[in-house]
């Protein structure tokens, strides 16, 4: 589930760029032919240039933060097994389609009204995007600035309907519950690790060795404040100087840094004010010096923040929108449901 949620962040990007119309849509005769249909659910037919959109979406932004290269990651699935980013942002793209059909099917029940104004902006996004793709993309998948409105539309729609349904209820996540720490750890490990993969500790010598060396780097940070030297009071020099493959800037949420690294150690990190140096501290596997940099990391924490309220808000949505799904469509499932065949011919991985 962890390695959903940034494909879910991103999906719901599009929730959250456009404004649209609310126009029901009429089914073009050419989009219901067997090699243009990926997947139909309940009365919706999903054709390949609806599910393009999506994908060209999220394609762009996952490349534009991650690299081109995002694509050939593989990730650890629930089963223990791996599963590759392509496949799983497939699915997830089938998943939130369905998810936006079942709200907009529901946008009578809540009077969902749109202004002119978000009727034109609609139609200047959609002739964005229309302008941006090649004419052999506009051909493959039989794509019309009407099609990319109305798929713009049911989105803004879906996000009112999920609107009106959260109003009595709303979600509420404090930068305290969301909040994000960066410190830089600066580690002198004690352990080496077999070619089996065993973590074999230091013998009491070595281990020694390494603490003599950091309380020496502790000393030289401590020294380098006293005389205002910043040149000195480099902590990722000082790692460089004494050749800490493992050391590095950390950004970690409170729970994450008590399972990390222990209580002793969130107690010391919690303590310290931004800027400030620890003392050598010793965990498990070795000692750290550690520097705080931001308690409570500006960018991080709203990042999230973010991430807890969707989260907060499908799973507050989930029983309601599961009972609406099986209403429109209680035999629909991924990747049952889909021609895998067609679909796959929407390429995310660039070769």
């Amino acid at each position: 589930m962890k390695n959903r949620i940034l494909v879910l962040i991103l999906l719901n990007v599009i929730l959250l760029i456009v404004l649209s119309g609310c126009t029901k849509r009429s089914v073009d005769e050419n989009d219901i032919k067997d090699d243009k249909v990926v997947f139909q659910y309940g009365d919706n037919i999903v054709t390949k240039a609806e599910v393009y959109v999506y994908i060209n979406t999220i394609k762009e932004r996952y490349e534009n933060q991650y690299g081109e290269d995002v694509w050939a990651l593989a990730l650890p699935d629930s089963d223990s097994d791996e599963v590759s980013m392509v496949d799983l942002t497939k699915q997830e793209v089938v998943e939130e389609i369905v998810k936006v059909k079942t709200l907009y099917a529901h946008a009578d029940d809540y009077d969902i009204l749109l202004t002119e104004k978000e009727e034109s902006d609609i139609s200047e996004k959609a002739e964005n995007f229309y302008n941006g793709l090649t004419d052999s993309q506009k051909l493959d998948m039989s794509l019309t600035t009407d099609k990319i409105a109305q798929i713009l539309t049911e989105n803004v729609i879906a996000k009112k309907v999920e609107d009106k349904i959260l109003e009595d209820t709303p979600i509420e996540i404090s930068d305290e519950q969301a909040r994000m720490t960066t410190f830089y750890d600066m580690y002198f490990d004690c352990y080496d690790i077999a070619e089996d993969g065993t973590i074999v500790p230091y013998d009491s010598e070595k281990r020694r060795e390494q603490y003599e060396q950091a309380l020496a780097a502790c000393s030289t940070l401590a020294t380098a404040v006293l005389d205002d030297d910043e040149d000195a009071e480099s902590i990722e020099k000082l790692s460089e100087y004494y050749k800490l493959e493992h050391s590095k800037t950390q950004t970690m949420s409170p729970e994450d840094i008590l399972e990390t690294y222990g209580e002793d150690i969130y107690n010391l990190l919690y303590d310290m004010k931004n800027g400030d140096y620890s003392t050598v501290v010793e965990s498990e596997y070795g000692y750290h010096v550690f520097q705080m940099i931001a308690l409570t990391d500006a960018d991080e924490t709203a990042t999230r923040k973010a991430q807890m309220t969707q989260n907060a808000i499908d799973d507050m949505l989930s029983d309601t929108i599961s009972e609406w799904q099986k209403e429109i469509d209680k035999d629909f499932s991924y990747p049952d449901s889909v021609n895998m065949d067609v679909y796959d011919t929407i390429e995310l991985k660039t070769e």
